[in-house]
């Protein structure tokens, strides 16, 4: 699929756990590739993750920029393929891709030392590449990568920009009176709003910044609400708008409404299934 068409579609509103590496599919990598996937768990992350060889060239690239777009980290590692005497140009091609649509801060470049000269492509030689000597080292690698986790910023990237000025004056009143109250009690449903405060939480959804949820049980219990996303808050965060604490709520005049609403929802719940939780499904 074209880029610009895939992240329309499937840009996600929660970053994976994980750290994509952008590299060429070389056997002699793969050592490499299993220390950067032990730095990825030694900073908490899930993992690091490569694309491997498929029979489905367009699934490859589905794959690849899903995670470049969804990952969050990305480590391209530029060291000349060893196939190929030079640079592999997928790599650069991915490493393009992500300098369009990720913030610097969010892109580690790494490359092996050689004895000759380095040639680098005249459009990358003005960022900064990590070189490293012939094996790459644990420890130096973690405190790149720590270095540039702790400067990310998500809520300050372009995409959550474009999303806080696609609001609409409903969105916004949203995201003040309900979003920013704590999680647990800012989930809600959209069947006392009127035509027009529904169609703003649908387009809440267009954006990410709020996600449907549902679950069936088992003795025909259907329940369902909006909740915000991870990247609803940075739209929040970007904005300004700060998120209250329990203490804080509970100062509030909705504090007692919204507490009651939830208790009297728990305790029917409870009585239709009989004091059990029996979910089939949920999304």
């Amino acid at each position: 699929m074209y880029p610009k068409h895939f992240f329309e579609r499937f840009w996600e509103s929660e970053q994976k756990n994980q750290i994509f590496v952008g590299t060429a599919f070389d056997t002699n990598l793969d050592a490499r590739f299993s220390v950067i996937d032990l730095v990825a768990k030694e900073l908490g992350l899930d993992k690091a993750f490569r694309v491997g060889l498929d029979k489905e060239a367009n699934s490859i690239n589905d794959k690849i920029f899903d995670a470049i777009a969804n990952s969050k980290m990305l480590i391209f590692d530029i060291s000349d393929d060893s196939r190929k005497g030079h640079i592999n140009e997928n790599v650069i091609y991915e490493l393009g891709i992500a300098h369009a649509i990720r913030e610097p801060s969010d892109i580690v470049i790494i490359k092996k030392k050689t004895d000759q000269k380095c040639e680098l492509p005249f459009d990358i030689q003005g960022i900064n590449i990590n070189f490293f000597d012939n094996d790459l080292k644990n420890e130096d690698l973690k405190k790149i990568i720590k270095s540039a986790m702790e400067n990310q910023e998500w809520h300050k990237s372009k995409r959550v920009r474009v999303a806080a000025e696609s609001l609409d004056e409903n969105g916004l009143m949203l995201m003040n009176s309900i979003g920013r109250r704590p999680i647990g009690f800012n989930h809600f449903n959209s069947s006392s709003f009127d035509y027009n405060i529904k169609t703003s939480v649908l387009r809440l959804v267009d954006l990410g910044i709020v996600r449907f949820a549902w679950a069936v049980e088992k003795k025909g219990w259907v329940e369902w609400a909006y909740h915000w996303t991870p990247f609803g808050y940075e739209v929040m965060k970007s904005m300004g708008l700060k998120q209250m604490t329990l203490e804080e709520f509970e100062k509030t005049p909705e504090y007692a409404t919204v507490a009651k609403a939830n208790d009297d929802f728990v305790k029917m719940k409870q009585e239709a299934l009989g004091g059990k939780d029996e979910s089939a499904n949920a999304e």
